[in-house]
């Protein structure tokens, strides 16, 4: 299995599909992974909760491939990616607008107004990219850590068959950062993997984590995601991808013993910009963008009698697929 990685990274041909490391709807898990895996993509990221681990592995099985991968996701303390949103009633006012913008569907009902009811949260579907809270006039949604036990939960989802485990670090805790690190290292996963953003680090600083962290490790036995904008996918043109790019670029010419992987925005356009820019990733991992292209098609109540459905989702996952890895 530890070839089989390293050789996708090796070849530059590391296509990950991010589930959502705050997503716990087992459903769209489940869809996704099966929809991915049949057009070829290899690794699947997802949520750090044994439910989502059998949900991945389900839709593995229903797509009759053995030779993808999983990869969980956890999240140091101020990190978006362990949020999740939550609306104070006596503030809302009922716009709707919460519910119009939210990219992964986890605000009820989808059309508030002119229906006069408070919008309910989902925070199974809750990814905590925070666009609910931006796009609410009066600041009603805020957002909330939902944090877990890493250290019981995560040796039992590598017991279960993930070979990769991925800490998300853009935070300032750094206690929580090293107790969270050294969890991950005495699992002794295939791969670890750090995935990081600019946004509260200079690119000095981001760089300096980053030499931190891998001290404790073996080298490339570390996969380092340059994670442009977190969960900012929902455009599919180069100005989107453009900061997942240039994060790659610094940690590039940082010339670290690790592997390296696009994330952040990234699109059918990624692989092109980064080409034209003279970057050179080991993988590319595309989240909101890959979600939202087949959202319409799993959204469908009879997803899994429809075999008509399906392939259409596939063929869409296939060419977003071969404009990345050619």
């Amino acid at each position: 299995m530890t070839d089989s990685i390293r050789t996708l990274l090796e070849n530059k041909n590391f296509s990950k599909l991010v589930c959502g490391a705050g997503n716990e709807d087992t459903d769209s898990v489940k869809k996704l992974v099966y929809i991915y895996a049949k057009a070829g993509w290899k690794i699947f990221d997802i949520s750090a909760r044994g439910e989502i681990l059998s949900a991945a592995k389900e839709g593995l099985e229903l797509a009759e491939v053995k030779d993808a991968h999983i990869c969980v996701s956890i999240g140091i303390k101020g990190d978006p990616h362990i949020s999740k949103a939550e609306v104070n009633n006596s503030v809302c006012i009922k716009c709707g607008n919460c519910a119009k913008n939210c990219p992964n569907g986890a605000i009820y009902p989808q059309n508030i107004y002119p229906k006069n009811i408070y919008p309910i949260i989902d925070d199974k579907k809750c990814i905590g990219c925070g666009i609910c809270t931006k796009k609410c006039p009066v600041n009603a949604i805020k957002m909330y850590e939902k944090d877990i036990d890493v250290k019981k939960i995560l040796p039992e989802l590598i017991n279960g068959g993930a070979e990769i485990l991925e800490l998300h670090v853009t935070g300032n805790d750094e206690n929580d950062l090293e107790k969270k690190w050294q969890i991950i290292n005495e699992c002794r996963p295939l791969f670890a993997s750090i995935c990081i953003d600019r946004e509260n680090f200079g690119n000095k600083d981001m760089v300096s984590r980053i030499s931190k962290l891998l001290e404790t490790r073996n080298d490339y036995t570390t996969i380092i995601q340059a994670d442009g904008i977190p969960m900012s996918g929902s455009k599919d043109d180069y100005k989107t991808t453009l900061q997942a790019a240039a994060t790659a670029e610094i940690i590039q010419n940082a010339n670290l013993p690790a592997y390296l992987v696009v994330s952040g925005g990234t699109n059918s356009k990624t692989a092109e910009l980064c080409k034209l820019c003279n970057i050179y990733p080991n993988g590319i991992a595309i989240g909101s963008w890959a979600r939202k292209i087949v959202r319409p098609i799993i959204s469908k109540t009879d997803f899994w009698e429809n075999t008509e459905s399906q392939m259409e989702a596939v063929k869409i996952a296939k060419e977003l697929l071969s404009k990345n890895f050619d």
